[in-house]
């Protein structure tokens, strides 16, 4: 249905906003991000791009103000000759299909790269900054780095990074990072590669085709990216000259820093491109960009014999030896299980003719909240058990696209442990997440907390996995907490008294071999954390954000105002 809905908007701004009613949109390349494209073929033959932003969040107004503002200063981007920002809509001039990716196999690579070193010199040599960009801190470039730590190395290896490590991995950036900054700043694309760039048949003249993302920063990232490209491989011989043609256009460093900054940024180019292309087969399912990685890891093991990049040079050795420098890949982890049963009796009369999964915070149900979530993880098979009021569960969850929901129906509720424990033939012989339907959060980390789990889960260290929340950030119910955390164990506070900082946060991932000596019917989830705990077998994450735990009619409202101010 939402694919049918954003055809018809698509097709309304093409035919309404820029009189093209007769004209046919033809899908394009995929894009590493959320947009699409289309050509847009009129019948007297002309053509034109389409930009279709259906996720809300590729800044269709910072291209459409920077493509006026490098147009001013010289540099050929398509022409913006129609805009509907809110709805997410560019209507381009179409520059053709003679992208340096189409042209290289069969064209002059020097001459290709000779026009790209140029452009990006003339990019760089603008003196004045765009009112919407923003700027390259060091903060930024260093939360960039860490793509790499968060998502490749987990990715990779099969556990997260050690605090130690990562302890280590951060510092060694934060005393190298001033080499990166020794360049001039200037306006940085940001995405300036073989795929972004063309060439135009006539004139011959570079453009560039996407730079929305640009920010102000140290200028070497952007050539950086041209010469050192995930994509292809570029002869050396090209790449030495191209760098001294651009250092001879910069004319404003020494070649010692030039040598520094290009050094750093090459670093952080070929990080932040192993962490990005692992969020792109993990969280869009796209593995496309997989094969380039073994080619990032010659470019980078290259850098990291600069004698100033020594440090991260043994931390790599210590930390990622070369026999684990491969492709990231999934966890079998591909289920969830929405706890739904209950009624929710703290919630008073709310919940006489409405299951407490039903009720709403900011105009959504409780239950659907938890489905973004897992939506997050592309997982598409999710168990939900009912049993109060389960019909209108079931009829709600009917509007759902995109999982492949079954129903463990329960003539009498189980609780937490027991209504598990009907569904495993259900959830097959891997891990799966367990899900509260009632309870949720405003993601405050550079991940989300489910994929934070899942990158910390390891089958043969646990059994179960929590997700913890300290008490001093959540909102709604706030009682005494349930875990305190000493040497790296769980400890449940099964004495009700204070000094346990971490609430459980309703969500957990479990094996099936947890269950294995547990009771049948009734019985709670705690007690298959406590036997993984006797075991030395119970993980944890702990959470960032912001907690809404509402589990009485006065935390409902304090999540609803919770949810308003922050634009959740």
């Amino acid at each position: 249905m939402e694919n049918i809905k954003r055809d018809l908007k698509r097709r309304d701004f093409v035919v309404n906003t820029c009189g093209l009613d007769k004209a046919e949109i033809l899908p394009l390349v995929e894009d590493a991000s959320a947009r699409i494209y289309f050509r847009v073929k009129n019948p007297d033959g002309k053509t034109f791009v389409l930009m279709d932003d259906v996720s809300g969040r590729c800044k269709t107004y910072e291209f459409s103000e920077l493509a006026e503002f490098l147009a001013a200063n010289g540099v050929r981007v398509p022409k913006v000759l129609f805009k509907d920002i809110d709805g997410g809509f560019l209507l381009l001039e179409d520059l053709g299909d003679n992208t340096f990716t189409k042209l290289l196999p069969h064209s002059d690579a020097r001459e290709l790269y000779r026009v790209g070193t140029d452009l990006i010199s003339k990019v760089a040599a603008i003196g004045n900054r765009p009112v919407c960009v923003k700027d390259m801190s060091r903060e930024f470039v260093i939360k960039d780095i860490s793509l790499f730590s968060e998502w490749y190395y987990p990715f990779v290896t099969g556990r997260p990074l050690s605090a130690e490590a990562n302890c280590e991995f951060q510092e060694i950036i934060s005393n190298i990072i001033e080499l990166g900054f020794k360049a001039p700043k200037s306006l940085v694309l940001w995405d300036y590669h073989v795929d972004n760039l063309m060439q135009l048949p006539e004139t011959k003249e570079g453009a560039v085709i996407d730079f929305q993302d640009a920010l102000w920063g140290p200028v070497l990232y952007d050539p950086v990216s041209l010469l050192e490209d995930a994509r292809n491989e570029i002869p050396e011989d090209i790449v030495r000259e191209m760098k001294q043609r651009f250092y001879e256009n910069l004319g404003s460093m020494s070649r010692e820093d030039f040598e520094d900054a290009w050094a750093f940024f090459s670093l952080h180019r070929h990080l932040r491109v192993l962490g990005r292309f692992t969020t792109l087969m993990a969280c869009n399912r796209k593995t496309r960009y997989l094969k380039f990685i073994p080619h990032i890891w010659e470019m980078l093991e290259k850098t990291l014999e600069y004698p100033k990049l020594a440090k991260m040079k043994s931390w790599m050795d210590k930390y990622m030896p070369k026999e684990q420098r491969g492709l990231p890949k999934l966890k079998p982890i591909d289920k969830a299980f929405m706890l739904a049963a209950g009624r929710g009796v703290r919630m008073e009369h709310l919940t006489d003719n409405l299951p407490k999964p039903l009720i709403e915070v900011n105009n959504k149900a409780l239950i659907d909240y938890n489905f973004d979530k897992i939506s997050e993880l592309n997982i598409k098979d999710v168990i939900v058990n009912i049993c109060y009021q389960g019909n209108k569960i079931r009829n709600h969850l009917a509007l759902q696209k995109g999982f492949n929901i079954t129903y463990s129906e329960e003539q009498e509720a189980l609780e937490t442990g027991g209504g598990v424990k009907k569904a495993l033939p259900l959830l097959g012989e891997n891990a799966f997440f367990v899900l509260n339907s009632d309870t949720f959060w405003i993601e405050g980390g550079y991940k989300s907390a489910l994929w934070k789990m899942y990158a910390a889960w390891e089958d043969d260290k646990y059994d179960v996995l929590l997700l913890l929340h300290p008490l001093d950030k959540i909102i709604g119910d706030r009682s005494i907490g349930d875990y305190k955390i000493e040497n790296g164990r769980l400890f449940r506070n099964t004495e009700k008294v204070s000094g346990f900082p971490y609430m459980f946060a309703g969500v957990s991932i479990i094996h099936p071999r947890a269950f294995a000596n547990s009771p049948d019917g009734k019985f709670s989830l705690r007690e298959i954390f406590d036997a993984a705990a006797e075991k030395g077998r119970l993980g944890y994450v702990v959470n960032e954000g912001t907690l809404l735990h509402v589990g009485t009619p006065k935390a409902l409202e304090l999540a609803e105002k919770s949810i308003k101010c922050s634009g959740f």
